[in-house]
């Protein structure tokens, strides 16, 4: 498998589409492209000064180029997305992705598309583990790739790239391009408590007190793992069906974690929030003493 993304660009020439009536560059890019950000695109490709275009103006249209920078784009931004922040290099990559999206948007594509491989380059070196990863073909010709460790690796078919996450299997049936990537989540953000809280809480006679704790909901998820870590004890994974989870604690101090999941889909761990619970002050006895009535 080679280790560059970077593919061969057709030449052909790109077609055109004509302007309708009340239409903008924007629409025109949303009716052609399937993008209204590809507006900047139109207007670099046919040298426009400014949006205003009038009906019945012929535009070139990107030809297969643009397809081809976009696969290499979004395995490159797939790979800058999931490289651990300690990675070598990981700045620089993201600086060259955005390079490689300034391009695009410039109707640079072949530029683009070098500047996105040379960003998932970046990273393929500063792996720190060997990638390491399984294919097989099967009778009817059907090819499954397994990423097991290191960088992703990508696989290539009818002129569709896709990258194969560590743990991920994608199978390929002969003649058919890859599957799409699976759909990522976003990471949630703790709510509550509060980062460093002290709690004061009632506790029950088995020693436990209750706490809540809540995140921003992620579109997507169909539930929530919430990793708790006492500072005395093991870590607990606990699941969540809701962005809000009631725990039953002993005191002490915690650290706890959220992330997001749907089917084979984890999203990345929030940050780490902590909170400490006491026990909170009983409650004073009011007593009330009368005067007896003899002498």
């Amino acid at each position: 498998m080679k280790s560059s993304l970077l593919l061969a660009l057709l030449t052909l020439a790109p077609a055109e589409v004509v302007v309708r009536d009340g239409e903008s560059l924007a629409q025109v890019a949303q009716r052609t492209l399937g993008d209204r950000g590809g507006a900047s695109e139109l207007k670099a490709l046919n040298g426009l000064k400014d949006d205003a275009v009038a009906p019945g103006t012929k535009l070139k249209l990107p030809g297969p180029d643009r397809a081809r920078a976009q696969n290499v784009l979004e395995t490159a931004r797939n790979a800058v997305k999931h490289a651990d922040s300690k990675v070598t290099r990981r700045e620089e990559a993201a600086a060259k992705l955005k390079e490689a999206e300034a391009h695009f948007q410039s109707a640079r594509y072949e530029d683009a598309a070098q500047a996105a491989d040379g960003a998932w380059k970046l990273l393929s070196a500063s792996a720190s583990q060997p990638t390491a990863f399984t294919v097989a073909v099967d009778d009817k010709g059907a090819t499954t790739v397994e990423s097991r460790s290191g960088q992703p690796v990508r696989v290539e078919a009818e002129g569709v790239t896709r990258p194969v996450y560590v743990g991920e299997s994608v199978r390929v049936e002969k003649g058919q391009p890859p599957p799409p990537s699976r759909p990522s989540l976003g990471t949630p953000h703790p709510t509550q408590p509060a980062d460093k809280l002290k709690l004061s809480v009632q506790f029950a006679k088995g020693g436990l007190g209750s706490v809540l704790l809540a995140w921003q909901a992620v579109e997507g998820a169909e539930g929530y793992e919430v990793e708790l870590v006492p500072a005395r004890g093991e870590k607990r994974v606990l699941t969540a069906s809701a962005p809000q989870l009631k725990a039953s604690l002993p005191p002490g101090s915690y650290r706890w974690s959220v992330r997001a999941v749907a089917r084979d889909v984890r999203s990345e761990a929030s940050a780490e929030q902590l909170f400490e619970l006491l026990e909170a002050p009983g409650r004073p006895i009011n007593l009330q003493v009368q005067h007896p009535k003899w002498k």
